[in-house]
Order: structure tokens, then sequence, then C-alpha cells
């Protein structure tokens, strides 16, 4: 029987500030299989981002702890194993694009050094075998005149180009996990279609599985099977993606999906949700989502309603929505028989 290649089970981590420790992601299972495309989405600040460092073991310790919980990776749990396993599993079995691929770059580096540095890190090649694999990777994301890049430095480079450098270096190790941490960010529309296009691509000749970070739900629709979203470091609903879209049910999904221009919607004023995401060390008692709500309860601030099955495949965090559930489940009431 297949195991899922990425089984996060009920994580919660804490972050510590100068005065207090508070509760970034509050009781988090995800799960990815091989060849699958998960996207997590939400606003900036419900978790995404930091959901990927845990995952990577790149949070400081200093300031963070996994309080409880597990993250299992190709058997092993990344919460337990040591810094050094750590450092085999990252650009090796699972890598990241980050944001802002500008940023990523080492700017003092060529593009080619910290190509070749990559693979001989983790895959101990020899400088003159590695140079050619870095080659191989700028011709694979489509880069043209790989050789004459190899000697540029990142501030020579478009954003599209810097992302898909990126993209080389994530795949340069062939690994089995892909996070890409909101791809097509400050790109023009023509570039993140491109980089859409490359990674099914890269996803398709490889097989491996991706996890998709973005607030972006035209790239979800294009990209995923699955969808996670994260509201305030907690997952408020989970479904296969043709199912999100066709019966979103909490009203935090909901309204994202009001927010999302529509093709042939002209000089219609877009829908918003009134707020914003609460400080993680404001959250209240109950539901995070509460002051933002329009079919909020008093139970809802009251208690925090828990990640419940609506259908096959489909869970959400809202008192409502698993009300409604509940209807539809229920058989039809018969009418009593008359003597």
């Amino acid at each position: 029987m297949m195991q899922p290649l990425l089984d996060m089970q009920h994580l919660t981590l804490t972050l510590r500030t100068r005065t207090q420790r508070v509760v970034a992601l509050d009781n988090l299972s995800l799960t990815l299989w091989p060849g699958e495309t998960l996207a997590v989405v939400g606003e900036s600040g419900c978790g995404k981002s930091l959901t990927a460092l845990a995952m990577m073991g790149l949070l400081p310790p200093r300031i963070s702890q996994v309080e409880h919980g597990q993250i299992g990776f190709e058997g092993s749990d990344i919460v337990t194993i040591s810094e050094r396993a750590r450092q085999r599993l990252r650009g090796r079995r699972m890598a990241m694009i980050f944001q802002d691929p500008m940023s990523a770059l080492n700017p003092v580096k060529t593009v080619g050094s910290q190509l070749i540095e990559t693979l001989r890190v983790h895959l101990g090649l020899d400088a003159r075998t590695a140079r050619d694999l870095a080659v191989t990777l700028l011709r694979r994301v489509h880069i043209p005149d790989a050789e004459k890049r190899m000697d540029e430095y990142p501030h020579r480079l478009s954003g599209g180009m810097s992302q898909r450098v990126m993209i080389a270096m994530a795949i340069a190790c062939e690994p089995a996990l892909l996070i890409a941490d909101e791809p097509t960010t400050a790109l023009d529309m023509t570039i993140q279609a491109q980089i859409l296009a490359l990674l099914r691509e890269l996803q398709q000749q490889s097989g491996m599985a991706l996890m998709l970070i973005t607030h972006d739900l035209g790239v979800v629709a294009a990209m995923a099977q699955r969808v996670a979203v994260m509201y305030a470091g907690r997952k408020v609903e989970e479904a296969p993606v043709d199912t999100l879209f066709a019966s979103p049910a909490h009203p935090y999904t909901q309204g994202l999906l009001r927010a999302t221009p529509r093709t042939g919607q002209h000089g219609e004023r877009l829908m918003d949700i009134p707020g914003r995401v609460p400080a993680l060390a404001d959250l209240p008692v109950g539901c995070a989502f509460y002051d933002r709500c329009s079919h909020a309860q008093p139970r809802c601030l009251q208690r925090s309603p828990a990640l419940t099955p609506l259908a096959e495949n489909h869970s959400a965090a809202c008192f409502v929505a698993q009300d409604r559930a509940l209807l539809r489940h229920q058989p039809p009431r018969q009418a009593g028989v008359t003597g």
C-alpha cells in the first residue's frame, strides 16, 4: 500500500518574542502523496510560509519550538531527527523555491557558482562534472545561452530569469518534494504563466510532489489537485480543488473566492473580507475568524470549531458549515400513517 510522502500530524509550533510565547501553528495536519500537487492558500500572516520553513527545518531553535506533533517525511520525523540528518534531506530529497528570488540568490556569487556548490555538496561531484550538470539544469528550465548565464551575477537577470535559476537549484538533486512559496509573486502575467507551465513540465518529467503556497486562487485552479486553506495558523478547510471551487464551506474560503477577479468582470467592484488576520498574540478563545465573519454566532466566540468531515475528502472548521452538512445527510422525515 502506497504511503504518503509527507505526513504532518497535529503540529503545534510556538514562537518566542521578547515578552511571551505565541502559538504560530495550531494542531496542523497535512498529507501529500507522491506526484501530487497540494495548494496551501490564505492571506499573508496565516502561517503558510511558516509551515514550509518548519517542514524544511529552517526555523531557528532559539525562537521556535515544536510543542506537539510530527512531520513525517519518507519514514523520518523531521521534528526529532538530528540537524545533520535534516541537512541531508534539504536540497536532496526536499527543496524549496523562496518567495523573492532576488533576495534568495547570493548577489556576490555568479549563478553558476551557486548551482555548482549545490551539486557538489549534495551529490559529491567534481568541479567539471558539476559545471556540466549546472549548464544542463539551466537549459532544462529554458534559460537561453545557458553557458553565458553561468558567469553572470543575479542582478543582471530579470525577475523571471532569476526565478528559473531558483527552480534549477531546487530540482538539481531530483527532490521527491518541491515546496514553491509564492513562485509567481511580482512577475507579470506572461512570465507567471511560463513559470507555472515550467513547474508542471518538471513535475511530469520527474514525478515529484509539489506543495504550492499561494494566495492566488487562479494559480490554485490551474495547478493543484487538493487545497488546504489556512487562517491564523490553523487549517480551516481542505478539499479537492473542484469541490472547493464549487462548494466552499468555510466563510473564509467563500470570501477568498468572492474576492478573486473573474474573466469578463469589467466595471464591477470586487468583494472583500472586512478586517484583517488577527495578530498571533491577540487570537480569541473561539474561532479566529469571528470578527470578520457574516455568519458568526455566540458559540463561535466561546470555543474554536474542530476540523470536521463534511463529505468525502472535504472537511471544514466551522459550526455553520457542519450544521448544514448534517442537515444534508439526515434522511427525510416520512409522513405518519393514519388509520
